[in-house]
């Protein structure tokens, strides 16, 4: 039963909520927002109810959709606003709420949004991945691999977890880093606080620094309130900063401050708050220990890379890409609905030889459109669509079977389905197409699929 979190501080409305919906849903309750957090970190509820108005602040709502989005990015938040404050609900779901209603409760339609809600959350949330030589970083999350590179990483994390030190993480876009970071803190003494993930190159400049170190009311032209910084939400817990190099030089220096004494000061504010914040951060630049890099200041690079790990792209640990889309497969079997989704032999192979410029994030990618487009729940070379100039070297054998296999198939869709026609536009005889089908695995099912996709 999905778990269901009512934040609001009318006893009776919450109440009459309560007994509408406990039949549906596990419900718990809070009326602050310190109680909606200490409610989503024991309980992680996946659903929220929020009342806009809370301790009369209409401000207060807003503030509390940032801080459950930095506890759980993937929480649906529906948000409940007066009829006097209509607009807080379009700036409600422009911050991250799902949605929004307007009271009086319409219980009906808040049942609608709720199970839509609930939809949402069964594609987002990742299913529990099952494949050998991986190591958690969190309940339902793997970092996987055997090769040698990744069991000296899995290693060092396990010897990180019994230290606080700053940790920076290197390597090429989609390597993993930001998963390297989430297993540093669930093996680490943090494991129960906050995990808040910043990537640094999503925030405008201008915002950046109100939005890491938070700011008191009046510090500037729209300042109404005092509101917390993504560090200090980050307090007793890890802070993840992804893509440090695409912060601006000036609030490096600020950053390097905090670092040296944890001590964080919000925009506007006279006086000092001491922190208790692990600091993990990631980069894919390259030659940062070098004064003249344009990308981060060196005194806060050896500040950060107390402990650095560099995660090797997926070219360069080729073995464990079956062992990765074993995975992949595996969650797409629940995900999309299709128990017996597997890759054939020439699929995997391909996979092999491929040199996978965008890392494990392009391996998801390309696994998760073929598990989607594939015919029988087979996914075949031609789902996977990869680069033509992104192969490594081929033998000559494994040039061919390619160069065979898109030919006909080409043929194939050109002719409609239609095997005669397919032989004629070739040159080839049928029973010698036919021969060339079953070698490269083409089947009458994929032919007849191409034959109703054709007369559609």
């Amino acid at each position: 039963m999905v778990k269901l979190l009512l934040v609001e501080d009318n006893v009776g409305l919450r109440e009459q909520m309560k007994w509408a919906l406990n039949s549906d849903y596990e419900v718990l309750e809070a009326e602050t927002l310190e109680g909606c957090l200490e409610s989503l970190r024991r309980q992680r509820p996946g659903v929220i109810c929020l009342d806009m108005g809370l301790e009369n602040k209409p401000e207060r709502g807003l503030e509390i959709i940032d801080a459950v989005l930095s506890e759980d990015r993937l929480a649906k938040i529906i948000v409940i606003t007066s009829n006097m404050s209509a607009d807080l609900g379009r700036r409600a779901v422009e911050r991250g709420a799902f949605d929004f209603l307007q009271k009086p409760v319409d219980i009906e339609e808040l049942k609608v949004i709720l199970a839509r809600a609930c939809r949402m959350m069964s594609f987002e949330k990742p299913p529990v991945e099952k494949a050998a030589g991986g190591l958690p970083s969190e309940a339902d999350n793997l970092m996987i691999g055997q090769s040698e590179a990744m069991r000296k990483i899995f290693e060092h994390i396990r010897k990180l977890a019994k230290t606080d030190v700053n940790v920076l993480l290197t390597g090429e876009s989609g390597t993993g880093k930001e998963l390297c970071a989430r297993a540093i803190h669930y093996h680490s003494m943090r494991r129960n606080e906050i995990f808040v993930p910043i990537n640094c190159g999503s925030i405008p400049a201008s915002l950046m620094e109100s939005e890491l170190f938070g700011y008191v009311r009046g510090a500037f032209t729209g300042a109404n309130t005092d509101k917390m910084g993504l560090i200090e939400s980050a307090h007793r817990g890890t802070l993840f900063l992804d893509e440090i190099g695409d912060m601006p030089m000036a609030l490096q220096v600020k950053l390097l401050r905090f670092l040296q004494d944890q001590k964080l000061q919000r925009v506007g504010e006279t006086t000092f708050r001491s922190l208790n914040v692990r600091i993990i951060a990631a980069t894919n630049k390259t030659n940062l220990a070098e004064k003249d890099n344009t990308a981060m200041r060196t005194d806060l690079y050896y500040r950060l890379s107390e402990f650095e790990i560099n995660l090797p792209p997926l070219r360069d640990r080729k073995d464990d890409i079956p062992l990765i889309a074993a995975a992949i497969i595996e969650a797409n079997r629940v995900k999309f609905s299709q128990p017996r989704l597997k890759l054939s032999k020439r699929a995997e192979q391909m996979l092999q030889n491929y040199s996978w410029p965008g890392n494990v994030r392009e391996l998801e990618n390309k696994l998760n459109r073929a598990s989607i487009t594939c015919a029988g729940q087979i996914i075949e070379t031609e789902d996977l669509q990869l680069s033509e100039t992104s192969f490594t070297v081929l033998s000559y054998r494994e040039a061919r079977q390619m160069f065979d296999r898109h030919f006909i198939l080409n043929a194939l869709k050109q002719a409609k389905g239609n095997i005669s026609l397919a032989a004629k536009v070739t040159g080839l005889t049928r029973p010698t197409l036919y021969d060339m089908m079953k070698k490269n695995g083409i089947t009458v099912q994929m032919e007849a699929k191409m034959e109703e996709k054709g007369s559609e």
